[in-house]
């Protein structure tokens, strides 16, 4: 997969959405693989270190198995990857099951954000 990931881009952001797709529909361990997946093969973690001011083998850490950081250090995770991209992510509420259960969906687009505070003042 992280082979595909480095030669395929469509492929990387497929690997990406899935991970944030799996983080807000309640599978986090999962999201955090596939993250540390994507990270590895795309990013690099080098190169996440500096984007995150966090330590490679911190990174690491975080999206393994084993890992469980904080909201505030995944977040600025996802953020650094997004940004890497040209994304913004939204997150909506939607409709979903039989008795009008709610659930939360990842929705991303292109964007032009030179800086997270842009994308932040576009996006609201």
């Amino acid at each position: 997969m992280r082979e595909r990931a480095r030669s395929d881009s469509d492929f990387g952001k497929s690997l990406l959405r899935e991970a944030m797709s799996c983080m807000v529909k309640g599978e986090p361990r999962i999201g955090r693989l596939l993250l540390h997946d994507y990270a590895e093969a795309v990013i690099g973690f080098d190169e996440l270190s500096l984007k995150t001011g966090k330590q490679r083998d911190d990174l690491e850490h975080m999206l393994s198995g084993e890992g469980d950081p904080l909201a505030e250090e995944l977040l600025g995770i996802v953020a650094a990857v997004a940004k890497h991209e040209g994304i913004a992510l939204d997150v909506q509420v939607v409709p979903r099951g039989h008795y009008g259960q709610q659930a939360a969906s990842l929705i991303w687009h292109q964007s032009a954000c030179d800086n997270l505070t842009d994308c932040d003042n576009q996006h609201s």
